[in-house]
This record gives C-alpha cells, structure tokens and sequence, in this order.
C-alpha cells in the first residue's frame, strides 16, 4: 500500500468538504440579503386592493 496517497485523498476531500460549505454560506447569504434587503421593489404608492376581483368570492352566488 502506497502511503503517499492517504494524505492526498485526506487533503482531496477536505478540501472539497471547504469549497462545499463556503458555496452554501455564499448562496445562504445572498439569499438572506435580499429578503432582508429587497431591493427588487417597485417605488411608488402600495397597490389598492379595494377594485378589481381581489375581494371577488371565489364560490359563485346562485341566482
């Protein structure tokens, strides 16, 4: 058995174990940033709710 391969395939994961993980708190971030920082938002009044089909019954009335 070739002992100069243990550490190399110890190094080869712990290495790709590193990069793994900083991805995840790279992408966790960013996702975290921008919920809490929406930076997205349209400017401008909020919509109004009060026309529309937006307080429309979804049940149909028999007439």
């Amino acid at each position: 058995m070739d002992n100069n391969k243990d550490p190399k395939f110890w190094r080869l994961l712990v290495k790709l174990f590193l990069g793994a993980v900083a991805l995840i708190a790279f992408f966790g971030l960013g996702l975290y940033y921008t919920a809490k920082y929406n930076t997205y938002a349209p400017e401008g009044p909020p919509p109004d709710s009060s026309w529309g089909i937006s307080t429309d019954s979804p049940i149909r009335s028999h007439r």
